[in-house]
């Protein structure tokens, strides 16, 4: 136990009153702003331009995946009905535009 300048013996582990009590003559309570700042994780320095940058450089759109069809071997997105032939999983599922065939 740790003594206070000429005060009582305090125990280690005190802990401050509940919210809607009013400090004990001698303490501070803790303001709201500080126990939350505390808690939350914080950059100890600013994060300069070029390592945002570089980080944001990898935020990029994927170019699309790209397919043979089984059938006509044109293009195709994966998993989706082949636009030149009508065929999907082995079986025709869309009857062929006459656009597409030219």
């Amino acid at each position: 136990m740790s003594r206070r300048r000429n005060g009582p013996p305090v125990h280690p582990r005190a802990r401050w009153p509940s919210r809607g009590s009013e400090p004990v003559a001698g303490q501070v309570a803790p303001s709201r702003a500080a126990s939350l700042l505390a808690a939350m994780a914080v950059p100890k320095q600013k994060q300069a331009r070029s390592r945002t940058r570089k980080r944001r450089a990898q935020h990029k759109a994927a170019t699309p995946a790209f397919n043979q069809c089984p059938q006509c071997h044109s293009p195709r997105r994966p998993h989706r009905v082949c636009p030149t032939c009508g065929f999907y999983a082995g079986r025709e599922v869309v009857a062929p535009s006459p656009d597409a065939e030219e």
